[in-house]
């Protein structure tokens, strides 16, 4: 590395000569003067460079804040279109059902934190210009064997409910409702005229078409409010990833709150039949033991355990993902099956569960 020379002044070596004329004054006042109106305008545009950059940094910065989701595509059109778009986000309304209930508008309001906007639980125009839906919005679906072989009748009590392999669906309605996030009363307007107990292997029906949800990253914690009757998954950085609607406990004493944590991950969980848990159950049927159910998107948990560290507490899946957040439970904190599964691939063992009131 080449050694720096040391700087010396010209006007330091120099003796300056006697002169009987005057000194010229050093500084700035020695300069000539520059002619007003020309030159490049360099503070001006130092300035609009810093207001460009200052501009860019904040955007950037929002972009770390806010989670926003595709604004390709249109706006939508109806109700039913808007639930769709929201569960494609990651904002579930539960079951689609064409409806702007209290769940739907949960879910927009959720949306609309996320990006930044008035939680007016309304599609309005900064909405819509946020939220679009993306084509196709539904699709034919053409039933196979494979969809008739998953179909057994219902079990007539708890006791039949142990005596199955599977806890299998119990209709073709109820099937298709579970893979398209759907209400079974939304399917049956979707298709008038068809029965559906006279469907065969070849028949189609119209359907949303809503693929699976994943979180885009791993979750850091999951936030379920009571009050509110919604789970929230979040990141590292506080972002939210998920939300959906939830089912609490009946009993006040029953509903746990601060904070617990995830112990245990099941996927297609059985289910031990405790009398002396479901007592009134147990009572009724005369049931004195305890016997295994086995698992099935019937069995009583549904399709997915968390099991936390609460004895007999978890976050699960149901039978009946139509009446999640509008009936309650035992205890637990029950999600419809798409919404359970899409929680269960984004946490971990460990994962902190915050329950507020």
């Amino acid at each position: 590395m080449a050694k720096a020379k040391k700087s010396t002044s010209r006007s330091a070596s120099r003796t300056p000569a006697a002169s009987s004329k005057p000194r010229k004054a050093k500084g700035r006042s020695a300069r000539k003067p520059r002619s007003k109106g020309k030159g490049f305008p360099w503070k001006t545009v130092t300035a609009l460079l810093l207001l460009g950059l200052l501009g860019v940094g904040l955007y950037l910065y929002r972009g770390q804040l806010f989670h926003h989701a595709p604004i390709q595509g249109r706006i939508a059109d109806n109700a039913a279109e808007i639930q769709i778009a929201l569960a494609r986000s990651g904002y579930s309304p539960g079951s689609i059902d064409g409806q702007l209930g209290k769940q739907t508008r949960q879910a927009l309001q959720a949306f609309q934190r996320e990006s930044g906007l008035e939680p007016s639980g309304e599609y309005d125009a900064s909405t819509a210009s946020r939220l679009k839906i993306e084509d196709p919005v539904f699709a034919r679906l053409k039933l196979s064997a494979a969809d008739f072989k998953r179909i057994e009748t219902k079990p007539a009590s708890w006791r039949e409910r142990g005596q199955r392999q599977r806890m299998a669906y119990n209709s073709i309605l109820e099937q298709v409702a579970e893979f398209t996030q759907s209400d079974p009363d939304f399917l049956k307007e979707l298709n008038p005229g068809i029965d559906w107990l006279l469907l065969e292997l070849g028949d189609e029906v119209t359907v949303p078409h809503m693929p699976p949800y994943q979180c885009p990253r791993p979750a850091t914690q999951i936030e379920i409010s009571l009050s509110k009757r919604s789970l929230q998954l979040r990141d590292d950085r506080g972002k939210l990833l998920f939300h959906c609607p939830v089912s609490i406990a009946r009993r006040v004493d029953k509903r746990p709150q601060g904070e617990l944590k995830v112990i245990v991950r099941v996927e297609d969980p059985n289910y031990t039949f405790n009398p002396s848990i479901l007592t009134a159950t147990a009572q009724r049927e005369g049931i004195t033991e305890k016997f295994i159910i086995q698992p099935g998107p019937n069995n009583p948990v549904g399709s997915v355990w968390i099991g936390l560290n609460l004895p007999s507490y978890g976050i699960h899946g149901t039978p009946e993902p139509e009446k999640v957040g509008r009936t309650e439970s035992s205890g637990c904190f029950r999600l419809a099956n798409w919404n359970a599964e899409t929680v269960l691939q984004a946490v971990a063992v460990g994962t902190p569960v915050l329950v507020r009131p």
